[in-house]
């Protein structure tokens, strides 16, 4: 038995997975890492850095690539931490970190635990830029509190403000627990309220924070974006925590397009409304965090990822229960 187990699944990220390994340095060597190659060989280079940070480690290498709750609940098979650490591949382990859990793990209180993931110096102007909008009320609603400080001090959670890149649960809650394998997007919060409805208690804690690398080009955030409402939607509707109709809004966000159609007056008085409110916050960001250069694309980032969130939305709830969904998987 170990103090923990830290469980990477990884795909195509190396370099920014060795700077993720090198941040896991708690201070003693009694934790175990498992890293799952998931449809992607671990090179030589990342196995001799594993084995740099502790004796226990377990290399698996999965052929063809698994959906992401799938690909943990491989990993979790080999995992014997008393707690399990899931990060990802393309986070790290900020300063301070390991002063402010390890105390936690230790409360008998808690079975569930995590904090915000931040943006890392480095990234290029589209990645630094939605590091900002993601953090934004107005882009994301309660869960931008996944990529910012929430308050001072250790409180209790919920899925909206936990996030699987930054997460850590006591193998003994996952008995009956695990992590959903039909969803490519959503199964964190699908997993977090399955965890809240099997009576284990949620905590946030603002200063568990990790760096986390965003995608550096608009294309890249397309496939995730769209994903992500359309497997909200179907969560809202199969999944066992209550609906939240914030989520509706991104969907009528969309729908309020068509009104061009029919009354252009009216819509371009809702849009100067809209795009007014996005300019205030992003021209808030860009001061408070110090990029004011970037205030332009922040602001084209809260347009553009509430609509493509939007139609993920939309497209679940017209598309075909029974037909494969969109990603190819079977439904």
């Amino acid at each position: 038995m170990f103090v923990f187990t830290a469980i990477i699944v990884t795909h195509g990220r190396e370099e920014l997975l060795l700077k993720c390994l090198d941040s896991l340095r708690p201070g003693f060597n009694d934790w175990q890492l498992i890293l799952l190659g998931n449809g992607d060989a671990l090179s030589a280079e990342l196995r001799e850095k594993a084995r740099l940070l502790t004796d226990h480690v377990v290399f698996l290498d999965v052929e063809t690539r698994l959906p992401p709750g799938k690909a943990r609940n491989v990993a979790l098979g080999q995992a014997l931490g008393d707690w399990i650490f899931f990060i990802d591949d393309d986070a790290l382990v900020l300063p301070g970190y390991w002063d402010v859990v390890l105390p936690l793990l230790k409360e008998e209180k808690i079975d569930v635990l995590g904090g915000p993931d931040a943006a890392v110096s480095g990234m290029n102007p589209v990645g630094a830029a939605l590091a900002i909008a993601l953090s934004s009320p107005f882009c994301t609603g309660r869960t931008s509190a996944r990529h910012k400080a929430l308050g001072a001090k250790l409180r209790p959670a919920d899925d909206d403000i936990l996030t699987s890149c930054n997460l850590w649960v006591r193998r003994s809650a996952l008995a009956t627990v695990s992590f959903p394998e039909d969803y490519l997007r959503g199964e964190e919060t699908l997993f977090l309220q399955n965890l809240a409805a099997d009576h284990r208690r949620l905590f946030y804690h603002p200063r568990l924070r990790v760096g986390h690398h965003r995608r550096s080009k608009l294309g890249h955030l397309l496939r995730p974006t769209f994903f992500a409402g359309f497997y909200r939607s179907r969560l809202m509707k199969e999944g066992p925590g209550k609906g939240n109709g914030a989520f509706w809004l991104p969907a009528v966000f969309v729908l309020l397009h068509f009104i061009a159609f029919l009354d252009a007056p009216l819509f371009w008085y809702l849009a100067r409304m809209y795009v007014s409110i996005i300019l205030f916050a992003s021209v808030a960001a860009g001061l408070q965090t110090k990029r004011p250069a970037l205030i332009p694309l922040v602001t084209f980032l809260h347009y553009f990822v509430v609509f493509v969130y939007g139609l993920g939305f939309l497209f679940e709830r017209s598309w075909p229960r029974r037909r494969r969904d969109p990603s190819g998987t079977s439904v």
